[in-house]
């Protein structure tokens, strides 16, 4: 029995050459692409207007933020998007990939949850962060053990968003 992959809507905030964040989303990008279940949509909330993001979040099963941390939190422009969806984030499986300042972007991904959990998401709570010394300029993580854990927040999303999708096509997520 075949079973139809997963959709992962992959957001990020610019995909523009030379920047750090490009080279994290395009190795995240490219982990995806290796893991059968889930079937890519790359999200650069640069270029994708506002009202077409629902639509998007909508038919993903699950989803992946890729983000900076500025001042102890995640940018503005994130706050937007992720407040222009709403409904379509309920019962959806969400993942953090994350990069900058001291801890990685651990502290964005932290108050990043409290949103999520307020728009009735599942965070995943395996997340990657990263300082830019993580990587080699071909855009490779230095850690060897990275795509091991690139792997496991992958199969722990897919674990979650597997049954999340069948509970939404059975019953309507409540108001």
């Amino acid at each position: 029995m075949t079973v139809h992959p997963l959709r992962l809507a992959l957001l990020t905030r610019t995909v523009d050459a030379g920047r750090f964040g490009t080279l994290v989303t395009h190795w995240f990008a490219r982990e995806v692409e290796r893991y059968d279940d889930f079937k890519l949509d790359l999200i650069d909330l640069s270029a994708v207007p506002l009202q077409e993001l629902p639509d998007r979040i909508h038919d993903a099963d699950a989803a992946v933020i890729v983000t900076a941390e500025y001042n102890h939190a995640y940018p503005g422009d994130l706050k937007t998007a992720i407040d222009a969806v709403r409904r379509p984030w309920y019962g959806k499986p969400i993942g953090f990939v994350v990069y900058g300042g001291r801890s990685g972007g651990l502290r964005a991904a932290e108050q990043l949850r409290l949103v999520f959990g307020e728009l009735h998401a599942v965070t995943i709570r395996d997340t990657l962060g990263f300082h830019e010394s993580e990587f080699t300029v071909e855009g490779e993580p230095v850690d060897p053990t990275t795509p091991a854990a690139a792997s496991a927040l992958l199969q722990q999303l897919a674990w979650w968003a597997r049954p999340l999708r069948d509970a939404r096509e059975r019953t309507p997520y409540p108001e």
